[in-house]
């Protein structure tokens, strides 16, 4: 018996190609782009699931309740974590400091720059990096000690066994020997902590200088509770760790007039769970996400889905009546509706199990372009996971019995006796479904093309804006860790100092934007003076940085050579700082920042975006060759600089550092990279609205071709009768005319209520125009009309005799 239902289904199917290429191409299209998102959202979601330990792995915070606002303060100090371990040894069972830095390798001929996390010998006790040589429990005991990764090692070793062997470390000038005690797998990409090299945290060169100083925060903590310690419970308990460490800094709170928190606290320690970290923007750190992103991945890969279904069902539904003599044959041959519903529905299987084979080989085919595209991490891998695997599987029974479902039960409901007389039409019922499922697929593709413009819209309008700094001419080259970055600026200054091309040169600890070296971070200082807390983003830079940037001094001076005590005493402001201040004329007036002495400000700068428009302008003091020293050159070109200048440059590079890479990158690029996730969200979408629109108008054209066909005679009877093909055309196409209208009014106010609460996390924002929503239905109702149109000038200009013939 199934048998023979499976060669009648594949006879029904091969017989009707125009149907199953239509319904194949559009589920398998489908499929593979469902697929390829509902992986990604995965990789998201499954973030640090790798960690055995991470439901008791917590990254230690401070919540500040500041006057104006909360503060959230991921970066601790130095002796936080000893004191912390030390006040509660019995709950933390594993603690560690971690700070990231850069080092250059060098063994033999070979020289490598890498980066590497400084980090406490709890390290490799508490993550779940498995070490393929060596012992996680010594492995970090000795300060001379370093663990690498497998893809380091190899780096340096090639196939040699590294265990035990000797490499030397220059830390900017400074080369050091460490042995290698330990090889581990290298970390998942969605793994928050990676973990190329690691050597211990006092290792890293700003231990010295602030082993003692709790007002340093730099790094980052992670702690792990013992096995019954409860997190809320033990965060109470911080609370008398906060009081006794950080007294002064809660009395200048309050006396500021911050409001306790729900614990009766202005600054308490709170933890972080691992699993949380990921979609924790306010303290997650760098590669933190909004929860949301992998979300908006999953329901676009179910509206993919639900178009491809739709068209699945509507076909099947407006094709019924050519199959309905055929169904009345069965009935009257005494077939049971339970096997009309089975032969029905298998045939929708075998066309879903098509579709989900050529889909799952277009998913991996595609997978590299993709993975280009949408900047993500996807591999073969991914869909050999068990759980994806059953995931995957559900999915597709889900759908099959929906889109097969459906009009396999319409199709057995029809009466024998009707059937075989001929006078069998699809329901007013039917007809409903159907129109309703245009509308949803039309709503659909609306939305997504609303949303693509929308985010174009704001991208555009965040590259647009002014910035108060010159990006076009200025290009940023990161020092490296062969030398320091004081003596490379030195160098290049006296060595390129003859260049035409070259207006001036300058360096800073903190690129603009984000440049090749993918580096990305800011240093907050906070003092209190006059009985008030003040905080402001500090760079330490160098001579001719406002220059050099294009800055505007709206009073006072830079600073300069002729001034010696700048180096030491003075700083330059910008704006907004000047107002926390509150100033009227802030030249010459001294804060309390940095030791006992302070800073006199000698120059104010007009306010420039030095981080994302995603934040508003905050304040900043620039100090002159500060603690952190010189990270980045920038380099002011002319206007017509060749390409050239630019080799020049290089070449001055590779004669004060010639083993370290030369990476530079012009301003602009540098803050367009600010904004990949929006690129990246924006190609989705519009690749998704994209897809939606092919799928709709596929099904589009399939239904009004069988509609065609069965209004063969009403047209040729209206063509006797006089009527003209314009309004032949206008009639049939009517319908489909409405449906894409009742679409726009649905799809506009909804896209418009999701991207408002998207927009809202710029802090700098598009206005969201009205013509965004008529542009994007004024499309699809284009496209609709071009789908439909085809077939409906083709039925007009049919032959009115053939058409009452064929009747």
């Amino acid at each position: 018996m199934l048998k023979n239902y499976f060669k009648i289904a594949l006879r029904n199917l091969w017989k009707n190609k125009s149907y199953t290429s239509i319904n194949i191409i559009g589920l398998s299209v489908a499929f593979g782009c469902a697929i390829l998102l509902f992986l990604t959202a995965y990789f998201e979601f499954t973030y640090d699931d790798f960690q055995a330990n991470k439901d008791r792995i917590y990254r230690a915070y401070f919540k500040i309740s500041r006057p104006e606002k909360i503060d959230y303060q991921a970066n601790l100090s130095t002796p936080f974590t000893p004191a912390l371990v030390a006040d509660f040894k019995t709950d933390i069972k594993h603690a560690t400091r971690i700070v990231n830095g850069g080092v250059q390798i060098i063994q033999g001929e070979k020289t490598i720059d890498e980066d590497v996390r400084y980090v406490d010998a709890d390290f490799l006790k508490m993550f779940s990096f498995k070490m393929l040589k060596g012992n996680a429990d010594v492995a970090l005991k000795d300060l001379r000690s370093v663990v690498l990764n497998e893809e380091v090692a190899q780096k340096i070793f090639d196939k040699t066994d590294p265990l035990g062997k000797t490499i030397n470390l220059n830390f900017g000038g400074r080369i050091e020997s460490f042995v290698v005690t330990g090889v581990m797998e290298k970390a998942p990409k969605n793994s928050s902590i990676d973990n190329q090299m690691l050597m211990r945290f006092e290792n890293n060169p700003e231990y010295q200088q602030t082993k003692d100083r709790w007002d340093s925060d730099y790094h980052d903590v992670y702690v792990q509770l013992a096995d019954k310690v409860d997190q809320l419970a033990f965060e109470k308990q911080l609370k008398t760790f906060t009081e006794k460490y950080y007294k002064a800094n809660i009395a200048q709170l309050k006396k500021d007039g911050a409001k306790p928190d729900e614990r009766g606290e202005v600054k308490s320690l709170r933890l972080l769970p691992l699993p949380d970290m990921h979609f924790n923007k306010q303290v997650g750190g760098g590669r933190s996400i909004d929860i949301s992103y992998p979300y908006i991945l999953l329901g676009i890969s179910c509206l993919v889905l639900l178009i491809a279904c739709i068209n699945f069902i509507n076909l099947s539904i407006a094709r019924s009546m050519t199959r309905a003599k055929e169904v009345g044959m069965r009935k009257a041959l005494g077939a049971l509706k339970s096997q009309i519903v089975g032969q029905f529905w298998g045939e929708a299987f075998i066309i879903c199990i098509i579709a989900f084979g050529i889909g799952c080989v277009l998913a991996i085919t595609l997978m590299p372009q993709y993975n280009t595209m949408f900047r993500s991490s996807l591999t073969f891998d991914n869909l050999l996971n068990p759980i994806v695997g059953i995931l995957l599987l559900t999915s597709f029974l889900l759908i099959t019995l929906i889109a097969g479902g459906y009009p396999a039960l319409a199709v057995a409901k029809f009466n024998t006796i009707e059937v075989l007389k001929g006078k069998v039409k699809v329901s007013s019922r039917s007809g409903g479904i159907r129109s309703t499922l245009i509308v949803a697929q039309f709503s659909i593709a609306i939305l997504l093309i609303s949303c693509t413009l929308i985010i174009w819209k704001q991208i555009n309008f965040l590259r647009d804006q002014p910035l108060g700094f010159n990006q076009t001419q200025v290009l940023s080259i990161p020092v490296g860790n062969e030398v320091q970055g004081d003596k490379v600026l030195d160098f290049m200054r006296n060595k390129l100092a003859n260049e035409s091309q070259i207006v001036s040169i300058t360096g800073a600890d903190i690129n603009i934007g984000r440049g090749k070296d993918g580096s990305g971070y800011k240093s907050v200082y906070s003092f209190e003076m006059e009985g008030k807390t003040y905080r402001t983003n500090g760079l330490n830079i160098d001579y001719d940085y406002v220059k050099t940037l294009g800055l505007t001094l709206v009073a006072g001076r830079d600073f300069s050579r002729e001034f010696p005590s700048d180096k030491s005493r003075a700083c330059v402001i910008n704006e907004t700082m000047a107002k926390q201040l509150g100033y009227k004329d802030p030249i010459g007036k001294n804060i309390a920042l940095g030791d006992s002495i302070g800073k006199t400000i000698v120059g104010v700068v007009k306010d420039y975006h030095f981080e994302s428009l995603k934040n508003k302008i905050e304040a900043m003091t620039f100090l002159l060759q500060g603690e952190f020293g010189i990270s980045y050159i920038f380099v002011k070109l002319t206007p017509e600089t060749p390409k050239t200048t630019i080799a020049t440059i290089e070449k001055a590079y590779k004669e004060i550092a010639p083993k370290s890479e030369f990476m530079p990158s012009f301003l602009d690029e540098n803050t367009n990279n600010q904004y990949k996730k929006e690129e990246r969200m924006s190609q989705i979408v519009m690749s998704a609205a994209v897809l939606t629109i092919m799928l709709s108008c596929m099904g589009l054209f399939a239904i009004a071709l069988m509609m065609m066909a069965q209004r063969t005679k009403e047209i040729g009877i209206r063509k006797v009768l006089g009527a003209s093909v314009p309004s032949l055309v206008a009639l049939l196409s009517r319908e489909f005319v409405v449906l894409v209208l009742i679409a726009i009014l649905i799809a506009s106010p909804l896209a418009y209520y999701l991207m408002d609460k998207w927009i809202q996390d710029f802090a700098y924002r598009t206005d969201i125009s009205w013509w965004v929503f008529g542009l994007a239905g004024v499309a699809a109702l284009l496209i609709a009309l071009f789908t439909v149109s085809y077939q409906s000038i083709r039925a007009a200009l049919m032959n009115p005799v053939k058409s009452l013939k064929s009747e």
